[in-house]
């Protein structure tokens, strides 16, 4: 666009003076399609040096014969203007050849931004100048002055001016065309007009474009997995296998990470839905954002923390004694999700027990307030994503004992000394061998991108989900959808789906 608007500013002419803004166009670029592409247009008229219709200067516009009384027959139209209150200027003449009459007619162009063909909305004739008759062998140079019309003036309005005529072979030159005003006119956009752009709280973000226009602290937002919620599943008997139906917790989640007009993260929104409880232990859940310091978070609030808890709590709500940001969501899962009762051993994993409908939670992290970062600094939006979002489930009220996700690192609470027994194949020092079984490099956790049914009670994973062995053995190379409802993947007898 750039590039496009300094031929029209250069070629064209934009005057500023003391009292008024004049656009001038004076045919010297001597090439039309220079003008089509600023965003002028015509109709039958064409740049040219031909010595009958030359007004001044080496070029003029030059019609073809005008034969037509219609205004829409032969014409020659400014961009996208802002008029400003004064006279209209053109130099205009006839080349001398026959005909019954010739006018020049100045009208204007409403802007219509319903019409996304051109924006144009209504021609409104507002003057004319009529050649005197008879126009056979007249060629004299006519000064043209027409009062802009208050109706257009500060507004984008287009100026176009047509030529009329009747009979003979006459053609009409035109030149010097001075209209009081500025360009408003966005090339790379259509040739539109440049609309102010509404910033309501003035931080520098359009108000189209900004999610919170009344906000000058917060600007957009920014989900993972996605606008939609993910699912994560685990598994709580780590080290060892167990029953592996994975809904030992089912826990739906959306994360936001606000970020201002500078790009810098204000908040950290994280929406949980449990959903699924089916262990016979007491778990809890926790989210570390690995890499990302604990001085970086001003406050958390959002979590539902017993009253005698396994956990210690730093001043800002994070937890205590962690190398990492590292806050709880709950520490109990029952404190998110009622259980039925009547003997079920966990909740919403026996069909032959009411489902209890899910609640969300939201966990937020304070990371800017005011506009002012944490004592830490700042953080982009790439230090808080889904490379360091490390979730992990605390079984059985067991501070020390943390599942996460294959190849994601325990935090600095958990007892390492259980890493690489039993069924576990984690290498000490090896990251990527992480919560993963030996030899298979089954998981203990799963991630999916989009909420997912999960399985019945103390029914293997396998059995729902049949493509989901396959999936693992291969390193994910086979059977990437095998979480999708296509033929053949899943069993959904064996599945259920609190919401």
């Amino acid at each position: 666009m750039r590039n496009i608007l300094v031929i029209v500013f250069i070629g064209l002419g934009i005057v500023s003076s003391n009292a008024q803004n004049m656009v001038r166009n004076d045919a010297e670029l001597g090439d039309r399609n220079l003008y089509l592409a600023s965003c002028w247009s015509m109709n039958g008229v064409t740049v040219s040096g031909e010595a009958s219709t030359l007004v001044s200067g080496s070029f003029s516009f030059r019609t073809n014969p005008v034969v037509s009384e219609s205004a829409t027959a032969v014409w020659i139209k400014s961009p996208w203007l802002n008029p400003e209150a004064g006279n209209i200027t053109v130099k205009t003449r006839l080349d001398g050849n026959s005909g019954g009459n010739r006018a020049v007619v100045f009208q204007y162009v409403t802007f219509n931004g319903s019409n996304g063909g051109t924006g144009e909305g209504n021609a409104v004739e507002f003057a004319r100048f009529d050649f005197p008759n008879p126009i056979n062998n007249q060629t004299s140079v006519h000064n043209v002055s027409v009062a802009v019309p208050a109706a257009v003036i500060g507004q984008p309005h287009k100026i176009l001016i047509s030529f009329t005529g009747t009979g003979g072979s006459a053609r009409i030159g035109l030149d010097d065309w001075v209209i009081p005003g500025k360009y408003n006119v966005d090339p790379s956009k259509n040739c539109f007009p440049l609309i102010d752009e509404v910033d309501s709280d003035g931080d520098g973000v359009p108000d189209e474009e900004d999610d919170y226009p009344n906000d000058p602290f917060r600007a957009y937002n920014n989900y993972f997995p996605s606008k939609n919620f993910g699912t994560l599943m685990f598994e709580d008997l780590w080290p060892a296998l167990g029953d592996y139906d994975f809904n030992d917790l089912v826990v739906d989640y959306r994360i936001n990470r606000v970020t201002d007009a500078d790009g810098e993260v204000v908040e950290v929104i994280t929406e949980l839905k449990t959903r699924a409880a089916g262990a016979g232990f007491r778990n809890g859940f926790g989210i570390e954002f690995t890499g990302l310091a604990p001085d970086r978070i001003i406050a958390v609030e959002g979590t539902k923390i017993k009253t005698e808890s396994i956990h210690v709590f730093a001043p800002n709500g994070l937890e205590a004694g962690t190398e990492y940001v590292t806050f709880i969501p709950y520490d109990d899962a029952h404190n998110v999700l009622t259980h039925p009762g009547g003997g079920s051993i966990g909740i919403n994993t026996d069909p032959n027990f009411p489902l209890q409908k899910p609640v969300t939670q939201t966990v937020i992290l304070t990371l800017k307030k005011d506009g002012q970062a944490a004592i830490g600094g700042a953080t982009s939006l790439a230090e808080v994503g889904m490379g360091n979002f490390n979730p992990f489930l605390i079984s059985n009220q067991n501070r020390q004992l943390e599942v996460h996700l294959p190849g994601k690192t325990p935090t600095a609470l958990a007892d390492k000394s259980l890493m690489g027994t039993k069924d576990d194949g984690s290498q000490s020092g090896v990251s990527n061998s992480y919560y993963k079984s030996k030899e298979t490099n089954l998981p203990w956790a799963m991630n999916i991108s989009e909420s997912i049914p999960y399985m019945v009670d103390k029914v293997d994973v396998t059995q729902g989900y049949r493509k989901f062995f396959d999936w693992v053995v291969s390193g994910g190379s086979m059977y990437a959808d095998w979480y999708l409802d296509l033929p053949g993947h899943r069993d959904n007898g064996v599945l259920l789906n609190a919401q």
